[in-house]
């Protein structure tokens, strides 16, 4: 008997997409940070710092969540392929 497919997943969220603008922009932001803390002695660059640091984190959790996606897809690929195949050459005794 042949099983239907799964269908496929509704796709990456839409955090799993914001590591491409938020992880620049957070190193960019540090970069700032560090420029400011050249001319400026108060305790802004420590706070832009702060700020840029927390963007770039948000950014990696992204990244990684991105890559997770990618791995969860990748694995169900080969599931699928395996099932492929085992069901052409047929599954020997069970």
């Amino acid at each position: 008997m042949i099983e239907p497919r799964p269908a496929p997943s509704a796709g990456p969220s839409r955090f799993a997409g914001l590591w491409r603008g938020l992880l620049p922009a957070g190193l960019a932001i540090v970069a700032a940070a560090f420029v400011l803390g050249i001319f400026d002695e108060t305790g802004r660059p420590a706070w832009v710092f702060a700020v840029g640091v927390m963007v770039a984190l948000v950014g990696l959790a992204s990244l990684a969540g991105h890559l997770f996606d990618l791995g969860r897809r990748e694995v169900r690929e080969l599931e699928q392929r395996l099932e492929d195949e085992l069901d052409r050459r047929g599954r020997g005794p069970t």
